[in-house]
Parts: structure tokens; C-alpha cells; sequence
């Protein structure tokens, strides 16, 4: 797979799939920024019409992680979220349960009550909110 990847004028690094995911381009932020759902949830739709990436089958979680090699530096948090109950991930932008997610070897392990979830090379990784990182929005094309 060859990765297309560009900086638009929005400020994010962009990625456009064509097979797994038609229809969705992802965009991830430059900045490290203190992780907050809500706000930058808000955020990818103010600034892209998008929503925090969610997980809606194992393929895109497959496309992103190519995503993330050609990207660079990972992990992203994503709108991946067990926060209204422990272990029950669901993506934040709809409330819809989270698709086969394709944890790392020994996650979500809830480790100080992480709510978030990030997603690198090796799968995804729950995480505390509030910690600085870069996240991943989603639209459709």
C-alpha cells in the first residue's frame, strides 16, 4: 500500500484511503495538546466537518495503522472511550459500541483510570484523559 499523505491548509497531516475505508479521510493534529473528548471532538468538526476517529469495523483499524507508520510518531487518541462504564468502549461522536477493537497485548488494563484510548503501530491502548498527545479525526468524503 502506498501511503498518501499531505499538510492542507487546516493545519493537519492528511491521509486519503481508497479500498478499506472508501469514502473516509483522516487527519491528524501537529500539536501535543492536554487530550480532552468533548473539546476536541468539537474541534475536529469546527475545524474539518469530522469527528474524532472512531472504530467502526477491524478493517479501518488496519488502514489507520498503516496511517500511523507513514504519519510518524504515534500514538493518537482517538474517540475511543469507556468513560460512562469501565471496560464497555463505545465511540464518543455517536455512542455507538467501539468494533472489534484490536487491543495491544495486555490492554485496556485501566492502569490509574484511563478512559481514553490511543491508537499506535501495535494496537490500540487505553490511556488517561487529560495526558498531552496528538488525536485522530475522521470524515467523509
Amino acid at each position: 500500500m502506498i501511503a498518501k499523505i499531505s499538510i492542507d491548509f487546516t493545519g493537519y497531516v492528511t491521509y486519503k484511503e481508497s479500498a478499506v475505508t472508501k469514502g473516509r479521510k483522516y487527519y491528524v493534529s501537529r500539536e501535543l495538546e492536554s487530550f480532552n473528548l468533548a473539546k476536541m471532538n468539537e474541534r475536529c468538526k469546527k475545524d474539518l466537518g469530522g469527528y474524532l476517529f472512531q472504530l467502526d469495523q477491524w478493517r479501518e483499524q488496519s488502514t489507520i495503522t498503516h496511517f500511523i507508520f507513514y504519519a510518524g510518531r504515534g500514538p493518537f487518541f482517538t474517540g475511543i472511550t469507556d468513560e460512562k462504564s469501565e471496560g464497555k468502549f463505545y465511540n464518543y461522536n455517536d455512542n455507538t459500541p467501539a468494533k472489534d477493537p484490536g487491543w495491544r497485548w495486555f490492554q485496556p488494563d485501566n492502569w490509574w483510570n484511563e478512559d481514553c484510548v490511543e491508537i499506535g503501530q501495535f494496537g490500540l491502548n487505553d490511556r488517561k484523559c487529560g495526558t498531552r498527545g496528538k488525536y485522530i479525526c475522521e470524515t467523509h468524503v
